[in-house]
């Protein structure tokens, strides 16, 4: 049996991280992984939130979180929740560090994008100082965990039909306040990339249910609004996948989203016009592709919400992702097929 610990499990974030495999801990008992709290373990997962802290400058952050490494005992791997942009903090202390490997969600299918520089590293934000150019010495050791944040929802499937109060839910924040990472003010971007899409949105006749700027409202009005909506609206935000991608096939939505196709991540369910419908992160072409669900709702709802529930049903199961482990745990030098095998 290989134990491993989900160091400070609890904290912000590095919870959602490891939500998925502590959801899947019993088929990864089964498999020869234990998943333990305690100092008697093999290998430390030592997730994002323990390692940066975003309210502090890079090269600070950087250290407290070479230091925190440095008290632990013990090998230990370096899990990054974050989206497929973002390495900013995490690959660079994994950088200076003795961690074996760097697990990550989801990356860039073109690894030499992370040479570029990025405003705070995200490409979608536009074009910024933050690189990784050492990006092709670091990709050896750099995997993928075998599930993402969809990963950290389990979802009901309400029985759905076409006749839906609203045409579109844009039930997402903005307008909130400012969230500064490591100097920069991050919520210009974060912000505009939603209002120009309400912007648009409000010069059409369409029918749509909305969260005004910085408005919270209660949970059980926020579900039942993207419930009756015929298409719900997913903007990028602090990372490319978020679960409302999932409670649109939850709710028999129809999901629009920026186009998904740069993505690398396991599992990925995200496949134009197949299980949900791409648009431009700009939204030049929303309206088209809104017009498009809209003419065709009867026909398309059922095609792609069925299709969406199918995929994710099947590759988002416990058993895929103890395969996932196994195979990257075979990798390692230390461990042999058979120290997995005979647990």
């Amino acid at each position: 049996m290989i134990k491993i610990k989900l160091v400070e499990f609890e904290t912000h974030r590095n919870e959602t991280t490891f939500r998925p495999f502590v959801m899947a801990k019993n088929v990864l008992r089964d498999c020869g992984f234990e998943l333990t709290r305690s100092d008697d373990y093999d290998y430390a997962w030592v997730a994002q939130a323990s390692i940066i802290d975003k309210k502090k400058s890079l090269r600070e952050s950087i250290d407290n979180g070479l230091e925190f490494l440095s008290k632990l005992g013990g090998d230990y791997m370096i899990v990054d929740g974050q989206d497929a942009t973002s390495l900013i903090g995490t690959i660079d202390v994994f950088r200076e560090s003795n961690a074996l490997l760097f697990l990550k969600n989801s990356y860039l299918k073109d690894f030499d994008l992370y040479k570029k520089g990025w405003l705070n590293g995200r490409m979608y934000w536009g074009e910024g100082e933050y690189s990784v150019p050492d990006i092709d010495e670091l990709k050896p050791k750099m995997k993928l965990t075998g599930c993402n944040w969809l990963g950290t929802w389990t979802p009901t499937w309400y029985r759905y039909d076409s006749n839906k109060e609203y045409d579109i839910s844009c039930m997402f924040s903005w307008g909130e306040k400012a969230i500064p990472e490591h100097n920069i003010n991050t919520n210009i971007q974060y912000d505009d990339h939603r209002r120009i899409l309400l912007e648009k949105l409000e010069k059409t006749d369409y029918n749509i249910v909305r969260r005004e700027s910085g408005v919270r409202i209660p949970e059980h009005q926020f579900y039942q609004n993207m419930r009756n909506s015929k298409i719900i609206m997913a903007p990028i935000g602090y990372g490319e996948m978020a679960v409302r991608d999932i409670q649109a096939a939850e709710f028999g939505s129809v999901l629009i989203k920026p186009d998904m196709d740069y993505i690398y991540s396991k599992p990925f369910v995200y496949e134009d016009g197949e299980t949900y419908i791409s648009c431009k992160y700009d939204w030049s072409d929303v309206e088209e592709k809104i017009d498009y669900v809209l003419s065709n709702y009867k026909e398309l709802q059922p095609y792609l919400v069925e299709n969406m529930r199918k995929q994710f049903k099947k590759q988002y199961s416990h058993e895929n992702l103890a395969l996932h482990l196994y195979d990257t745990f075979k990798e390692l030098p230390s461990i042999s097929v058979e120290n997995i095998e005979q647990s």
